[in-house]
């Protein structure tokens, strides 16, 4: 099987990992939405309403969505009434959803290792399909901590790899195989999509991320698997 564990960068060096990623989201932001609806079949959407659902109700309250994108969670969270910021760390992702009419206004290009915002900040976090691109997830998970307000929860989506043997045959064919090439070949941009494939398959299992977001200090953490466990909702409660 091909190795994607190293993505032609050197991923031991969180800030060479970090200027990859910016650089990477900034080339294909032209052809991101419509990717992200092709190679996911559409599903993503219904998981970024999952978690607003799960979120109960948020209206008037203050959420900060983190690797936002051009909006598609931020959207949603505005919908239900939420008082929205949205940070991403690529700018031309925010210059998309912004032009989109998808970002509320309240956008700030920002690294989510270092949060500017102040302690106690926010009512909720949310971050949908971006942890697994953080270079360091404790530094992360120390941030959301901490701007978040007592008794506040960080909402995770992140894609995960089936615990079905069969589900995780076909799974990994469609990372290794599928996913790079029709992404690369529709966006022109074939080591991105690489990286892509590769940030999925060799990210943290989900307990080991659930053990880690224990250590960070969370009081109570529960997930919910979705879609035969190709993606994984963590409600991480301060």
């Amino acid at each position: 099987m091909t190795d994607y564990s190293k993505y032609e960068i050197n991923n031991t060096d969180p800030h060479d990992k970090k200027r990859y990623v910016r650089s990477m989201f900034d080339s294909i932001v032209p052809t991101y939405d419509v990717l992200n609806r092709v190679l996911s079949l559409g599903i993503d959407r219904t998981w970024r309403s999952s978690l607003v659902a799960m979120a109960g109700s948020i209206s008037g309250r203050r959420v900060l969505d983190i690797c936002c994108g051009t909006g598609d969670l931020t959207k949603e969270l505005a919908a239900a009434g939420a008082d929205v910021h949205s940070l991403d760390f690529s700018f031309e992702m925010l210059k998309k959803g912004t032009a989109k009419g998808w970002l509320t206004g309240k956008n700030i290009s920002a690294d989510a290792g270092m949060l500017p915002f102040n302690d106690n900040s926010f009512y909720m976090l949310t971050i949908a399909f971006g942890i697994r691109n953080i270079p360091d997830v404790d530094v992360f998970l120390a941030e959301a901590l901490r701007v978040l307000e007592p008794g506040g929860t960080l909402y995770i989506l992140e894609l995960t790899r089936p615990e079905n043997a069969f589900v995780r045959f076909f799974y990994n064919l469609y990372l290794t195989k599928i996913l790079p090439f029709v992404g690369g070949t529709l966006s022109g941009k074939r080591q991105a999509y690489r990286y892509l494939a590769g940030s999925i398959s060799t990210f943290l299992d989900r307990a080991t991320l659930v053990e880690r977001i224990k250590e960070a200090g969370f009081a109570q953490i529960s997930f919910k698997s979705k879609t035969l466990g190709t993606a994984t909702i963590y409600l991480c409660s301060k």
